[in-house]
């Protein structure tokens, strides 16, 4: 698909539907206020703390705002986990497990999150709206660097579009009432291309085929329980002795039949596991949407340091094409203005050619991506 625009967008953007940003992330996963006391969350909650407070607080409890950054501690789980060695007295597959925990807890999360602020919509929540209802899905491609489902939900919801190219071969599916998957066809005939170089909360991929699979946004807790088998919960019941309710999910993959239905997300990690199928495709797919836009729209992205792939990416791209990409940059909060000196100290300052919102999503943000192409008018 050739298009004019590319909007690429990071938890600024989703933030703008309830979802934290990456430097609250730590405090919204270990929030309980609105969970069950014997929900699965609870109990992966307390399980991943403890493995926090033995690791990293050398047994003392470790308050949200004492935990290491989610860098250092998925890149420390990852470097023991992928070379079978143990960290402390947590053994490969017990690290293999912690992983597994944080990303089911995350999935959840993002979850109740979007649900939550859309029963109670602010002001935020209507501009992102506004800019769902007209954005120009034949003009403009998204980049997401997010896991969540902000786009798919919200402009199924907006504009009845259903059908997502995630430009890795990703097929679409639905989890039937007997619990399994089966795979699925489009639904009407408009869709958005959406690249998620880093992964989604709502696919599976087969160990055995290979295959990847998309299911639609409102079944991504689905996933969540097919993620984390019976002996995950026993081994959580047993290290936390907490007796949690929960959902165990175990589907074929509808391809090879096998029951080997996962996932792989490029989690906050300096290591980041690229190499599988639908990452590779999924990158190869960003650089053409790269090199063949005109316009270049940063949304709540600020490159941050463990994004050294992508940031690569972007430069190599720049520099290779004859006519360089407009910038536009959206930004917000108070690190605002460094945003904007990273970006520029990245890309150059090009008089004409770049352009800077510091407030977050405004009525400015939205007429400037109508005067672009990013949206319609309506």
């Amino acid at each position: 698909m050739d298009t004019e625009n590319l909007l690429i967008v990071g938890a600024g953007f989703s933030l703008n539907a309830g979802l934290p940003l990456a430097s609250a992330f730590t405090s919204s996963l270990l929030n309980l206020s609105r969970l069950k006391i014997d929900g699965p969350s609870n109990a992966l909650v307390r399980f991943v703390e403890g493995f926090v407070a033995k690791t990293f607080a050398e047994g003392r409890s470790a308050a949200p705002r004492d935990w290491p950054e989610l860098e250092d501690l998925f890149t420390l789980v990852d470097l023991s986990a992928n070379t079978g060695h143990h960290l402390g007295e947590y053994s490969a597959s017990d690290l293999r497990l912690v992983r597994r925990a944080m990303i089911v807890r995350m999935i959840r999360m993002l979850s109740q999150a979007y649900y939550s602020r859309e029963r109670n919509a602010d002001g935020n929540w209507q501009l992102l709206e506004e800019l769902l209802c007209g954005f120009d899905t034949e003009r403009t491609a998204i980049l997401s660097m997010n896991w969540d489902t902000v786009i798919e939900s919200g402009l199924a919801r907006a504009q009845d579009i259903h059908n997502v190219e995630y430009g890795c071969e990703a097929i679409r599916a639905d989890f039937d009432g007997a619990g399994g998957l089966r795979q699925r066809r489009g639904q009407g005939t408009r869709t958005v291309h959406l690249t998620k170089p880093h992964g989604s909360v709502n696919w599976l991929y087969c160990d055995s085929c290979r295959k990847v699979y998309w299911v639609p946004p409102s079944s991504a807790t689905k996933v969540a329980d097919t993620l984390f088998r019976r002996q995950d919960w026993d081994a959580v019941k047993r290290i936390t002795r907490l007796t949690q309710s929960h959902t165990i999910r175990n589907p074929a993959c509808p391809h090879c039949s096998v029951k080997s239905l996962g996932t792989r997300f490029a989690t906050f990690s300096y290591r980041k596991a690229l190499d599988f199928p639908m990452h590779s495709a999924s990158w190869r797919t960003a650089e053409n949407h790269l090199r063949g836009s005109v316009n270049w729209v940063f949304f709540g992205y600020s490159m941050p340091n463990a994004d050294f792939e992508f940031k690569y990416l972007l430069k190599r791209v720049q520099l290779a094409e004859p006519i360089r990409p407009r910038i536009t940059v959206v930004t917000g909060g108070d690190g605002a203005d460094d945003t904007e000196l990273r970006f520029t100290r990245f890309f150059g300052d090009v008089a004409g050619e770049r352009r800077f919102f510091k407030q977050g999503l405004t009525n400015e943000v939205l007429e400037h991506l109508r005067s672009i192409g990013v949206m319609r008018d309506l």
